[in-house]
């Protein structure tokens, strides 16, 4: 089975597939924070009105990967601390978490990884001038989106990737041949439904591609490869952490070093800065 499945293909073979629509209060808060008079108070308000997005906003907050030195105990603190592009980002986190749902060891660990991994790309972005330190997060938080849509619809998925974990099959190559679409696909699918940015869904769609960063990755514009090549690198300085082998880093990692033009000395260091960053130092 081809790798590349044509995104029109993949959506005929996914006619069963629920992706999760956004969720009518994050719709709101979107359309809120777009008005060119947006305003801090009714934003806090809205989401304090949301008995399920208050306190895992708050908690998230306060958690170690976000960074506070102060705790906070409002809605309205935490964003006259943050700011409030940096609330849309733990908003979308917790949206995000709430609709693909998910119980279980493996799923805390999934959340865990996808909101270290969003907090280590926002973080590292603020080094590059092309990169967006939102679409950083967002990106790096909804790359593997796809993998608890395609839990919940296919009872045995875990099962034959845990059966497949130990080769060197790429994980989306194992997906297509068993389901006919992959992760990638179908988080692209579910980032465009929620109206995120373009270079995200982008990114998202073609953040497995081995030929991404090399002569025959035309598909994808600089700005996209910008955003895949950060989502590694959040991958690896987060399974690093987390003391999870980056299977991906090892594909992907040369490449995407020769496309930010810096060296293994110069990533070694960032890599040391963001795990700092991660322990509390």
């Amino acid at each position: 089975m081809n790798s590349e499945l044509s995104l029109s293909a993949t959506e005929q073979t996914l006619n069963g597939i629920f992706i999760p629509p956004c969720p009518a209060a994050l719709t709101e808060l979107m359309r809120e924070i777009k008005h060119p008079e947006a305003n801090l108070e009714k934003i806090a308000d809205l989401i304090s009105r949301d008995a399920g997005m208050l306190a895992p906003l708050l908690k998230l907050a306060n958690s170690p990967f976000v960074g506070l030195r102060t705790k906070v105990s409002s809605v309205f603190h935490a964003a006259s601390i943050l700011g409030l592009k940096n609330i849309m980002n733990l908003v979308h986190n917790i949206a995000l978490r709430q609709s693909l749902g998910g119980d279980g060891q493996s799923f805390d660990k999934f959340w865990e990884r996808s909101s270290i991994a969003a907090s280590v790309a926002e973080r590292m972005a603020a080094g590059f001038p092309t990169l967006s330190r939102e679409e950083a997060y967002l990106a790096a938080l909804f790359h593997d989106c796809g993998i608890p849509v395609l839990m919940q619809k296919f009872p045995d998925y875990r099962g034959i990737v845990m059966a497949q974990s130990a080769s060197d099959l790429p994980l989306c190559h194992v997906e297509d041949t068993h389901f006919s679409t992959n992760h990638a696909v179908v988080g692209s699918m579910l980032t465009r439904s929620w109206a995120l940015p373009a270079r995200v869904c982008s990114a998202i769609r073609f953040h497995h591609d081995a030929t991404i960063f090399g002569s025959t990755g035309a598909h994808a514009g600089d700005d996209v490869r910008d955003l895949i090549g950060l989502i590694h690198m959040a991958e690896c300085v987060t399974d690093e952490h987390l003391h999870v082998r980056d299977k991906e880093w090892d594909k992907h990692g040369e490449n995407v070093l020769a496309h930010f033009e810096i060296s293994e000395q110069e990533f070694s260091e960032l890599r040391s800065d963001m795990l700092a960053f991660l322990n509390g130092e």
